[in-house]
């Protein structure tokens, strides 16, 4: 890949790419609950699991997922080439190092379901 090649929005939104899937998941999940609170339906379960849990869960599933095959493809790019030009390898820094940091905050948004009652 060379950077110089690539034009600037995609190559910013590769950057930015953990950062971007943090923040809808952050979205889809408050969205979500907010909704179950005000019309009502937070009390639904299935299998004993109320349906504003199974929600978080998937959304954090399918963010959690997509950031850590994002940044282990950057940090299986660095290791595979040797000698990648510097403006490559910051890039690819970049978004190992967003998407680390992404991981981390899409857990934490997840781990208060677990804690706190849904609309208490």
């Amino acid at each position: 890949m060379n950077p110089a090649a690539v034009s600037f929005t995609p190559l910013t939104l590769r950057m930015l790419s953990g950062a971007l899937i943090w923040a809808s998941h952050f979205g889809v999940i408050y969205l979500f609950t907010a909704l179950a609170c005000a019309r009502g339906f937070s009390a639904m379960n299935w299998h004993g699991i109320g349906v504003v849990p199974w929600v978080i869960g998937a959304a954090t599933l399918a963010a959690v997922s997509s950031v850590a095959v994002i940044t282990l493809r950057s940090i299986r790019y660095i290791r595979n080439h040797t000698a990648p030009e510097n403006a490559l390898r910051f890039m690819l820094w970049m978004t190992a190092s967003i998407g680390g940091l992404s991981l981390v905050a899409i857990v934490w948004q997840a781990v208060p379901v677990l804690l706190i009652p849904v609309c208490g």
